[in-house]
């Protein structure tokens, strides 16, 4: 899973960059009466976050953890809402975690050990407030909110023959129901490709990366 999402954030990207590349005579040019995100806007987020799911870990013990990674989608709603525009579109997130302690047992002296995994998702709505005051051609500020379902799948392992731990190993799998409000800020640096930045808790607290207008 998480080589497969690695291979996905490398292509993306890539094609960013390419992109970029032919534009940055963009940067030369601003139009007022353009927007950022518009009634034809279609973008596609892409980002990295810190502050996301902590995990206990005992002294003594490796604990490690992956990035926050993150997959948005948002395009325009059929009408404008006030003065400025709603976006609509979808949320995926992941980030996994880990922790291994070994240890040696009094009954054989042996090296043993026993490791908890999770892996974390994210899968929700979410709806931005493009409003036009803060929505320029290059730059805006917006805020919004995510609804969706948080799925966390535990594991934990030993190799420890006692039957206090070994009869401890297990899968399980939990979903539950999550909400959240968010604001951002994006800037383009070329015509369809920009940066971005959130605070609000998706799969992390804060999170930043490259907007593709597609």
């Amino acid at each position: 899973m998480k080589t497969s999402i690695f291979a996905l954030l490398v292509g993306i990207l890539s094609v960013g960059y390419v992109n970029a590349e032919n534009d940055f005579n963009y940067l030369k040019n601003d139009n007022s009466s353009v927007k950022c995100f518009d009634d034809n806007t279609k973008l596609l987020n892409v980002g990295v976050g810190v502050g996301g799911i902590r995990h206990y870990k005992i002294a003594g013990g490796r604990y490690r953890e992956t990035p926050a990674f993150s997959i948005t989608y948002e395009q325009p709603w059929k009408q404008r809402i006030g003065p400025g525009y709603l976006g609509v579109g979808g949320y995926l997130g992941f980030q996994s975690a880990n922790y291994k302690n070994t240890y040696r047992a009094p009954h054989d002296l042996n090296q043993y050990y026993y490791e908890h995994h999770w892996n974390n998702f994210l899968i929700a709505g979410r709806a931005a407030y493009h409003w036009d005051v803060l929505n320029k051609e290059k730059a805006e500020v917006y805020g919004g909110i995510i609804i969706g379902a948080r799925i966390q799948v535990y594991r934990y392992d030993t190799n420890d023959p006692k039957p206090e731990q070994s009869n401890y190993k297990l899968k399980e799998s939990v979903a539950y129901p999550t909400y959240s409000v968010f604001a951002g800020a994006r800037w383009y640096f070329a015509k369809k490709v920009g940066v971005f930045a959130e605070a609000g808790y998706g799969i992390s607290y804060l999170t930043a990366g490259l907007t593709f207008k597609i």
